[in-house]
């Protein structure tokens, strides 16, 4: 059985026929980015404490166990 780290980062038909749209999104976030350094665009004070989980792991980092922790603290 593959692991999900292999079945992630492996390269397939799927991947390259993604990478146009993976640029895209790549461009467009870069865009984002440089409309909130040059004030274009600003942040929202929501009121309340945010608790963000996670990063760009996908699965197996203990993600879930940790979001159910917190909501049952």
């Amino acid at each position: 059985m593959l692991s999900i780290q292999h079945l992630w980062a492996r390269t397939s038909v799927l991947t390259v026929l993604l990478l146009p749209l993976a640029l895209l999104f790549a461009a467009v976030s870069g865009l984002r980015r440089l409309a909130y350094r040059r004030g274009w665009l600003s942040a929202v004070a929501v009121g309340v404490p945010v608790i963000v989980v996670g990063n760009i792991t996908a699965g197996g980092s203990g993600k879930t166990p940790l979001v159910i922790w917190l909501a049952q603290w």
